[in-house]
């Protein structure tokens, strides 16, 4: 009878208003550790994001993140059939319905630009369909660890392991900065030369000039320093709040890494994360100035005394120099040929202001304009393959992230914070789309607002 009245007691906490709560018994939870195992291989794997298996397109060349997304729905339906009712929260499940529709509608959209194709060679047809597979691929990523129950001892098992990897990825692009780690070496593995491996190639050309920050994580800069700042997020939102000091070390060797990565909305993305952080523990603020000062005092020493070894004049001129243009934004000159993309990609949408509302086709970026490729401009680039349209659904989905996260994420809202900070960075590159250059970053995005959304778990015998 007491073991009921326990269960009664429970239970009734499980239903109030915020809905967040699920009381599930500890058999439940032991069904699902091999699910758990998957999850944090897949956040293992954001630790090392370059390719390790080349099939097919040098795009689309397997990482540890694919081979772990193949595990976390292999574990999940093998798991499946031991649940009595999901665990996901209201606040998942409605972004996940949201995430279908998305995905939908981008097929559509890719269906529509293909029936009308005269151009059979178009790039177009490649990278609609790399786009949706990474959607799926997304989708599941968010869906399977929505339905992950997460104890207190698991929170801590992926606090533990985001420690890791934020450290393992700011220890590899420093490395790789100061050449200490050969940039080549990274992508040794891989087939070579710019007709197969493409944008890969990169690794080894550069590392010949010296040291470039990318580490290993990806090729382009903007998703190093985006890849870095989610890992930080999701790293103070495990926390909790219980490691302070901690956190705000891990902050400011995050922020370094950043910097170094030349990035220069990267580094702002960064910059703005750590400065909300500050805010919301201004009885630390002295600690941080100091570490902040420090951390950098200590690497400008490493950077002079050994400034004829290291590369710390970059191909486009020094990393301080760039990341400096941020103070004079609004020149021009300092957005890369970025003003005249989109003067190009503005143009090309006038031709026909049809191209407004529904875009030319999902993955279509590529075909269109005098030098096709990225708007880098997120919300410019929805607008020039899916329209107006598709950019008022991207708009509902991350108003729906964006109010889920504020409501009901714990702590400071890590999460939802580094949301509002990567849109900002959006205004130069396409960080919330499947585009190659990204790579997995959207789906370990996603991962990170499962889980900051999830439902505290409850468990009884």
């Amino acid at each position: 009878m007491q073991h009921l009245n326990k269960y009664s007691n429970l239970n009734k906490k499980s239903i109030q208003p915020s809905n967040n709560v699920a009381v599930i018994s500890t058999s439940l939870v032991k069904n699902t550790q091999w699910q758990f195992i998957a999850l944090c291989l897949y956040l293992l794997s954001q630790s090392f994001t370059i390719p390790i298996l080349a099939i097919g397109s040098w795009a689309a060349w397997l990482t540890l993140s694919d081979f772990a997304t193949v595990l976390l729905v292999l574990t999940f339906l093998l798991s499946y059939r031991h649940k009595k009712f999901l665990v996901a929260s209201s606040a998942n499940k409605k972004i996940c319905v949201t995430l279908i529709f998305v995905l939908l509608c981008c097929i559509m959209s890719y269906l529509i630009y293909f029936s009308n194709l005269i151009d059979p060679d178009a790039n177009g047809i490649r990278l609609g369909i790399y786009q949706i597979y990474r959607l799926v691929e997304f989708l599941c990523v968010f869906g399977v660890t929505a339905q992950v129950p997460l104890t207190p001892k698991r929170i801590n098992i992926l606090r533990q392991i985001a420690n890791f990897v934020l450290i393992f990825v700011c220890l590899s692009i420093i490395l790789t900065f100061t050449a200490i780690l050969p940039l080549g070496a990274l992508t040794a593995h891989l087939p070579q030369g710019k007709d197969i491996a493409g944008a890969w190639s990169e690794y080894a050309r550069l590392g010949k000039i010296g040291g470039i920050g990318w580490g290993t994580i990806s090729y382009n800069h903007g998703c190093v320093a985006a890849h870095v700042t989610m890992i930080a997020a999701l790293r103070i939102h495990l926390g909790l709040g219980k490691q302070v000091i901690f956190d705000f070390s891990l902050l400011f060797v995050s922020l370094i890494a950043c910097f170094i990565t030349e990035s220069r909305t990267g580094f702002l993305g960064m910059l703005i994360f750590l400065l909300i952080y500050m805010l919301k523990n201004t009885n630390y603020t002295i600690i941080a100035i100091s570490l902040i000062g420090l951390l950098f005092g200590i690497f400008t020493l490493v950077g002079l005394s050994n400034l004829d070894s290291v590369n710390l004049v970059s191909v486009e001129g020094s990393v301080l120099d760039r990341q400096t243009t941020l103070l004079d934004a609004s020149n021009a000159e300092n957005l890369s040929g970025r003003d005249s993309i989109w003067e190009e990609k503005i143009k090309f949408l006038n031709q026909e202001p049809l191209r407004w509302i529904v875009g030319t086709g999902f993955g279509s970026a590529w075909d269109n304009g005098v030098d096709g490729g990225s708007a880098h401009l997120l919300f410019l680039h929805i607008i020039l393959e899916n329209g107006i349209i598709g950019l008022l659904i991207f708009s509902i989905l991350f108003y729906k992230i964006i109010y889920f996260l504020y409501k009901n994420e714990l702590h400071i809202k890590p999460i939802f914070w580094v949301t509002i900070a990567l849109l900002v960075t959006s205004f130069t590159q396409e960080i919330f789309y499947p585009v190659p250059a990204m790579g997995s970053f959207v789906g370990f995005y996603l991962c990170s607002v499962a889980i900051a959304l999830r439902k505290d778990i409850k468990t009884i015998i």
